[in-house]
């Protein structure tokens, strides 16, 4: 099973909430958290590694 696989059957088990007749809750199946829940906006966010990295936060002598 790949990373991506993993990340998908956690995204499939924290869904939004829904009731009888179709409604739906504004909260979590899975954890009840608000929806969305913080683990399924984890799981299903694309995020670039790099984009977060801050020049600033390297030790002295660290890059290269």
């Amino acid at each position: 099973m790949t990373a991506a696989d993993r990340l998908a059957r956690i995204a499939d088990a924290h869904v939004r909430a829904i009731l009888e007749g179709g409604l739906f809750d504004d909260f979590c199946m899975e954890c009840q958290l608000p929806w969305p829940c913080p683990t399924y906006v984890w799981a299903t966010t694309e995020r670039n590694v790099c984009a977060t990295w801050n020049p600033l936060d390297d030790e002295d002598g660290e890059d290269g």
